[in-house]
């Protein structure tokens, strides 16, 4: 029986060792894998979806100094969000852009939140207006309404806070995606030149790509696109301009407040714009046919002097000089306190 009860106890404590080696072996891996990425260049990234916008949308009802930026990746890149909440530390400010979707379905879901009682800053231009594009972020939306939960958003914040943290997360650096990488191309993945932060801004290290190309890139693909998709005429495409004030005069009469910005373009790309969409025909209209403030980024000094490499954005080198523009202005003109 003593036999039996010593050899129940090496067993135990060889397990136990075996368990700890293997701990052991994968906390040294990992470590060495975070120290090889970040010897590479290599910056935490986190997974941007929909849980995790949830977990966003839902933090922003019930608070008058709710700040709130909607838009696409100009708004997600070119806005400074650490810097931003330094500057106004009266404002609870919270990022909701979008990367590649138009945001009205987002200012109408809010609009239609009568907890919303806060300041809007939405990231727009003309095309957003046009009617094929209205419910580009209406996706979001729903999936907000209709499936999120606290623990799926809590989840999806807690695995950005470690993405955000440990290199090894970060969403290219699975082994499948390195694989397949590799599969493709015959050698470890470049470090991409931008990062999507836990505030669910992006920033842009354009010295890590080829500017030239991008820039080419960028320029090419806004020509395609507005000649397969070409603008509807004044006269027709301004009728949606009623849209804007329902959701304006529904947010205004709860005490909050809506500020359409005309964010920056610019290297040909602003060209295409004042091409297919001049502002006098197509942005100015808004102003003209609604209470809704608007603000041109050619009318705020010194914004259109800051360089967007690819066209559409800004470095992050920049951001701070950026946001401390655009916010100074609308703060000095009166178009929020």
């Amino acid at each position: 029986m003593l036999s039996s009860i010593s050899s129940s106890r090496s067993n135990t404590r060889s397990w136990y060792w075996s368990w700890l080696f293997i701990a052991v072996i994968c906390v040294a891996s990992l470590g060495g894998y975070e120290f090889f990425l970040k010897d590479r260049g290599f910056i935490p990234s986190i997974e941007q979806n929909m849980n995790l916008w949830s977990w966003y949308r839902g933090k922003i009802q019930n608070k008058k100094e709710a700040l709130v930026i909607v838009g696409t990746s100009r708004s997600q890149l070119d806005i400074n969000i650490p810097y931003l909440k330094k500057k106004l530390g009266n404002h609870d400010v919270t990022q909701l852009s979008i990367n590649g979707r138009y945001p009205l379905a987002t200012l109408k879901a809010i609009a239609g939140d009568k907890n919303f009682i806060g300041t809007l800053i939405v990231s727009f231009n003309a095309q957003a207006l046009e009617t094929r594009y209205l419910d580009m972020q209406g996706e979001y939306n729903q999936y907000y309404a209709d499936q999120s939960s606290f623990n799926k958003s809590f989840d999806a914040y807690l695995s950005a806070f470690l993405q955000s943290k440990l290199r090894f997360l970060h969403p290219l650096l699975g082994i499948q995606e390195l694989v397949e990488f590799y599969d493709a191309n015959e050698e470890f993945r470049e470090v991409y030149y931008t990062t999507a932060n836990l505030d669910q801004s992006v920033s842009a290290d354009f010295t890590r790509t080829d500017r030239v190309a991008l820039l080419s890139h960028f320029v090419h693909q806004k020509e395609e696109n507005y000649k397969s998709d070409p603008p509807t005429e004044p006269q027709v495409w301004e009728q949606n301009i009623a849209l804007i004030q329902a959701y304006f005069s529904a947010i205004n009469n709860r005490g909050g407040n809506v500020i359409l910005v005309r964010f920056p373009t610019d290297k040909g790309h602003w060209q295409l714009d004042e091409k297919f969409y001049p502002r006098k025909s197509y942005w100015d209209l808004i102003g003209r046919k609604s209470n809704v403030a608007t603000l041109h980024f050619n009318d705020v000094k010194g914004l259109n002097k800051i360089d967007l490499p690819d066209s559409s954005h800004v470095d992050q080198r920049n951001t701070v000089e950026f946001t401390e523009i655009l916010f100074s202005h609308l703060i000095n003109s009166g178009y929020m306190n």
